[in-house]
């Protein structure tokens, strides 16, 4: 599933098609979150993916100038999954959350200060 989503993300990237990344983005974390079987991990993304749509609609995009990268580090956290490697896809994770964070930080100072 996370594979599938992490090309459908790609896809959607490269052309252009918003819903599509979009959606490989939803399934690829909700993918992610229900792999490690955590409860609370899953209940966790679900909500931050809900907060993300929220805010989609008000304007501010997840994506941002972050989504070639997102793309890639969605790939990152898959294929250390996939080997088997845990610090691998801990680390992958955690730049991937830390450039969404920032992304979204840009996002807001560019909308409140101009």
């Amino acid at each position: 599933m996370i594979e599938t989503a992490a090309a459908t993300c790609r896809h959607g990237f490269t052309s252009r098609n918003n819903s599509e990344f979009e959606q490989g983005d939803d399934d690829f974390h909700i993918g992610v979150a229900t792999g490690s079987h955590n409860f609370f991990l899953v209940s966790a993304v679900r909500e931050v993916r809900m907060l993300q749509r929220q805010a989609s609609v008000i304007g501010v995009h997840g994506v941002g100038g972050h989504a070639e990268a997102a793309v890639n580090e969605h790939e990152a956290i898959y294929r250390a999954i996939r080997d088997g490697e845990p610090e691998a896809a801990a680390h992958a994770t955690a730049l991937h959350l830390d450039n969404t964070l920032e992304d979204y930080r840009r996002e807001i100072q560019r909308r409140v200060f101009g």
